[in-house]
């Protein structure tokens, strides 16, 4: 029997336009900027949404993310009073790709996480502040080092007002150690109920400020500086999808430098946009202030954002061991991510 072969004939016009179509749909499909190819992608803050994470948020609102052909969801931290989120426990556990954290990431890899930081944001750490009321009652064996001169790693767990356990007298009776590291700290402050408040350069002088409570701000110095916050990821999440890793992470460094070179902007965007949830007066104002806090943690435009010195973290890794927060060895080649030389290179300048 003879073989029928069917012949194609030309398209039609309508043939044309469902050809033309579905070209177009798969054109889509691969292009990052494509809807229909976006990742999702979930980012776990640390804390409630505020100026401390600008640059996510411009990272999404100005179409980073999407551009990157990411579709990303970014979960805030709990509200004050609330039982805190664990950035770390939602990204082990699958829940987020990535999360924010501080220095306190290595820590956390040490204890077995495998852990990458992707990119500190900040260069300096949101340091934890000796805000005193009234010195000259303070008899402790470390005012006077308080007072006079920086205290160094070794020092400070040996300082009770800087620990913030003690309520205890000296050997002279005359005087009694209270430290507060609560969100009501400002209150406790000016109600005389405290002497001293442990808190971050995000909040706490802000709000003795509303409340008219005069500060005498005391930084305790490490050496070497502490990294703030940054952002991280699994290693093996990085492994398995490092196109995504890049991507995500060059999109939220351009995020970060759009919020930074336009922090009225962003700052009025999370007032509206962004639940308040830090008790202040002024919000306006409040975000203002916060983005005067994240370009001076940044350091920007000096540092480059997301640059991550390992000598620095070695630094930072003794330090930890000195004062017992790490007992086990830390791989910080695997623990500090090395970006495309091409997508990491430079900052991106931005105009309006």
């Amino acid at each position: 029997m003879a073989r029928r072969i069917r012949n194609l004939a030309a398209p039609t016009e309508f043939g044309r336009w469902v050809l033309h179509a579905a070209c177009l749909a798969l054109v889509l499909t691969v292009m990052p900027g494509g809807a229909i190819a976006a990742d999702k992608i979930v980012l776990q803050l640390h804390r409630e949404p505020q100026f401390e994470f600008a640059g996510y948020y411009a990272a999404l609102w100005k179409g980073f993310y999407r551009d990157a052909g990411l579709d990303v969801e970014i979960k805030p931290g709990a509200p004050p009073g609330a039982t805190p989120i664990d950035p770390v426990r939602e990204v082990t556990e699958r829940r987020a790709q990535f999360g924010t954290g501080s220095s306190q990431l290595l820590i956390r890899t040490a204890q077995g996480l495998p852990l990458l930081l992707l990119a500190p944001i900040f260069s300096t750490e949101r340091h934890c502040s000796l805000l005193p009321r009234r010195w000259r009652f303070l008899r402790s064996p470390c005012a006077a080092q308080c007072q006079d001169r920086a205290l160094s790693a070794e020092q400070l767990p040996r300082c009770r007002a800087a620990r913030g356990a003690a309520q205890r007298r000296d050997r002279s009776g005359q005087a009694e150690i209270r430290v507060d590291r609560t969100r009501q700290a400002i209150a406790a402050l000016a109600d005389h109920r405290i002497d001293a408040v442990i808190g971050s350069a995000w909040e706490f002088p802000w709000q003795a400020r509303e409340r008219s409570v005069a500060l005498k701000p005391y930084d305790f110095a490490f050496r070497p500086e502490f990294y703030g916050d940054g952002l991280f990821a699994l290693q093996r999440f990085a492994n398995a999808d490092p196109a995504t890793t890049e991507r995500f992470r060059t999109a939220s460094i351009k995020g970060w430098e759009y919020a930074l070179q336009h922090p009225d902007e962003i700052a009025a965007r999370i007032v509206t946009e962004l639940p308040v949830q830090v008790p202040v007066s002024d919000p306006a104002g409040f975000a203002r202030y916060q983005s005067e806090v994240a370009r001076k943690l940044a350091r920007f435009p000096e540092v480059p954002l997301g640059q991550s010195n390992p000598e620095r973290w070695s630094g930072i890794k003794q330090s930890l061991i000195v004062i017992g927060a790490i007992s086990r060895p830390v791989d910080l080649d695997a623990f500090i991510y090395k970006p495309d030389p091409v997508a990491g290179a430079s900052p991106i300048a931005w105009s309006c």
